[in-house]
C-alpha cells in the first residue's frame, strides 16, 4: 500500500532516444531445502574453506550444493523502451512481471545484466510503502520527500494531494486504519503530483470504487501524453485499454513482445489452448467396446421462449420487490441495480441548462431501482433549460470501471429532423428506449450531457460524469465487455 520510487537506479545514463534499456537481465533466488539448511549454510560453507583436508572439504561442499537449488526469477531478459511509450506486462503469477518492475524502479538489484533508465522512476505498489502509525497527512510528507519534493513544494501541493485522494478527515487518522480502498486512493495521489518521467504501476486499477479508478484512469491517459507508462497486470483488457505495446513473460522469460493486441491476443490464446488440453485429457473418447452416443439430429433450435426459460434472459415484472426477485435467482440471469440519482452532483459544462434527473423506468413510467439484463428499458434524462434553447442535445454513455465506453447515443438526430424550442426554466426530457445488454458483473456508470451545436463540434452545458452508478451483481454474460441478448441459437448439420 503506498508508492515507492527512484530517482536514479544503478546504471541510470542521461540523454538518448529511451526511456529504459533492459540488456540482459537475471535475477536468481537459492530456495532452500529447509529453515535449517538456510542456518547451516554459512556455517559449513566457513568450515569448507578453513578445514585443511581437501577430501572433508570436498564433502562438505557437495553437502551445501544439496541444500539449496537456484530460482531463476528472470533469465537473460533483454527489453528497449521508447520514451513516451506504454507498455504492459502480462503473464501468470511468479512470471517475474513485478520483479523486472521492481528492478527498472531501483527497489531490487539484479543478479547479472544491466538496466539504464533516463528519468525519474515513480512505483505504485500498493503492497508497500506507507508507515501505519503516521496519519494520511504525514505519510504525505514523509513519501514526497523521500520522492525528492522539497517541504515547500509539499506544502504547496498538499492541497491538491487531498483533494485528489478524497478521503477527507481520514487524512488526519493513522494509515493503519485506512481499508485498502483509502490506501490505494493516497497511494495514487501521492504518485500523480511527483513529476515522474517514468510511471509504473503494479495491478494499479485492482482496488478501489468504480468513480476513483475512472479518475486514475484519466490521470494516466493525461500523463501518456509525455510520459513513460509501464503497467503490470493480470487483465488483459486493461492492458489494451491502456498500452500499445505489451511484453508476455514466462517462466522469467520473454514469451512475446509486440503491439498490446497481438500479444494479449497470442497470451490468452496460450491459456485457453492450456486449459483445451487439460480438459480434453479428463473427457477423452470412450474406450473402444463402450455404447456410441446417438446420432446428432439434423438441426437443433431453441428459440425466444425456450431461451428466456433456460436463460432467465427476459423475466416479467409481475412483483417489484427485489428481496422476492432473488428467490429465483439464477448465476445466469443479469441483476444490475441501480442507485438514486445524486441530487448534488456538481459535473461542468458552460451553463445555459442543468441536468436535474436521471432514472430508468418501466414502459409503464414507474422508476426501476433494479434492472434485469436483456429486458426494455427507458433512460431518462430530465434537463432545466437556464435561458432560451434552440434544438439542444442530449445525450449518454455507459462506461466500465476503466472509462471505455460500453455503448451509447444522443438525439442529435431527432433534433436535426424535428427542431424545437425551449424557453428560459422550462425542463424537457430525452427518453431513450432500449433492450439492456447483459453486463459482466462488476460497476458501470452512467455519463449523461447536454449540448447546444452538431455532434462533432458543440458546446458542453452541462456533463454529469457519474451521473448513475450501476452494479451488475450477477450475470451470465461470459464472454466480451457486454452480453447481447440471444433471440435463436441454432445449430444445423447438412450433408456432404
Amino acid at each position: 500500500m503506498g508508492d515507492e520510487s527512484s530517482s536514479a537506479p544503478a546504471g541510470t545514463t542521461p540523454g538518448g532516444e529511451f526511456a529504459v534499456r533492459i540488456q540482459g537481465v537475471t535475477k536468481t533466488y537459492g530456495i532452500w531445502s529447509s529453515p535449517k539448511a538456510r542456518l547451516a549454510h554459512p556455517v559449513m560453507t566457513m568450515a569448507a574453506q578453513v578445514v585443511p583436508f581437501s577430501g572433508l572439504a570436498r564433502s562438505l561442499e557437495r553437502r551445501t550444493q544439496r541444500m539449496y537449488r537456484d530460482f531463476h526469477a528472470l533469465h537473460e531478459v533483454s527489453l528497449d523502451i521508447r520514451k513516451g511509450e506504454s507498455w504492459g506486462f502480462i503473464g501468470v503469477n511468479g512470471s517475474g512481471k513485478s520483479t523486472l518492475l521492481k528492478i527498472v524502479s531501483g527497489n531490487l538489484r539484479p543478479s547479472s545484466g544491466q538496466v539504464e533508465v533516463d528519468g525519474k522512476v515513480a512505483i505504485l505498489d500498493y503492497g508497500a510503502g506507507f508507515n501505519g502509525e503516521f496519519t494520511g497527512r504525514e505519510n504525505v510528507y514523509m513519501k514526497a520527500s523521500i520522492l525528492g519534493l522539497t517541504r515547500r513544494q509539499i506544502d504547496t501541493r498538499f492541497d491538491s494531494i487531498a483533494a485528489f485522494a478524497e478521503i477527507g478527515e481520514f487524512m488526519e487518522q493513522p494509515v493503519k486504519t485506512y481499508s485498502s480502498g483509502m490506501g490505494a486512493r493516497l497511494g495514487f495521489a501521492i504518485m500523480a503530483h511527483v513529476d515522474a518521467d517514468i510511471m509504473i504501476t503494479d495491478e494499479a486499477l485492482a482496488v478501489g470504487d468504480a468513480f476513483f479508478v475512472q479518475k486514475c484512469m484519466a490521470h494516466i491517459r493525461s500523463f501518456l501524453r509525455n510520459g513513460t507508462f509501464l503497467f503490470v497486470s493480470h487483465s488483459v483488457n486493461d492492458v489494451v485499454a491502456l498500452c500499445q505495446k505489451a511484453v508476455w513473460l514466462e517462466h522469467g522469460q520473454v514469451r512475446a513482445i509486440g503491439s498490446a493486441k497481438e500479444v494479449t491476443e497470442a497470451y490468452m490464446s496460450s491459456v485457453v489452448l492450456k486449459q483445451s488440453n487439460r480438459y480434453q485429457g479428463a473427457d477423452a473418447p470412450a474406450a473402444a467396446g463402450e455404447a456410441a452416443a446417438p446420432a446428432a439430429p439434423a438441426e437443433a433450435s431453441l428459440g425466444q421462449p425456450e431461451l428466456a426459460r433456460l436463460t432467465h434472459a427476459h423475466v416479467p415484472r409481475v412483483v417489484r420487490d427485489p428481496r422476492l426477485e432473488y428467490l429465483n435467482c439464477s448465476p445466469w440471469r443479469n441483476d444490475i441495480e441501480v442507485p438514486a440519482f445524486d441530487m448534488d452532483a456538481g459535473g461542468y459544462g458552460v451553463g445555459g441548462a442543468r441536468i436535474e434527473d436521471v432514472t430508468f423506468t418501466d414502459h409503464d413510467g414507474a422508476v426501476l431501482p433494479w434492472i434485469i439484463g436483456a429486458e426494455v428499458v427507458h433512460l431518462k434524462i430530465d434537463i432545466r433549460a437556464e435561458r432560451d434553447l434552440q434544438s439542444p442535445i442530449v445525450g449518454f454513455q455507459v462506461r466500465d470501471r476503466l472509462g471505455q465506453t460500453l455503448f451509447a447515443d444522443n438525439t442529435y438526430l431527432i433534433t436535426r429532423e424535428r427542431p424545437f424550442a425551449v424557453r428560459a426554466g422550462e425542463v424537457f426530457r430525452a427518453d431513450f428506449e432500449f433492450q439492456m445488454p447483459l453486463l459482466p458483473a462488476g460497476d458501470y456508470v452512467i455519463r449523461a450531457a447536454t449540448a447546444l451545436g452538431v455532434e462533432q463540434d458543440n458546446a458542453m452545458m452541462h456533463c454529469l460524469d457519474n451521473a448513475l452508478l450501476l452494479r451488475s451483481t450477477t450475470s451470465g454474460a461470459r464472454h466480451g465487455l457486454v452480453g447481447v441478448p440471444m433471440f435463436r441459437i441454432q445449430v444445423s448439420i447438412r450433408e456432404a
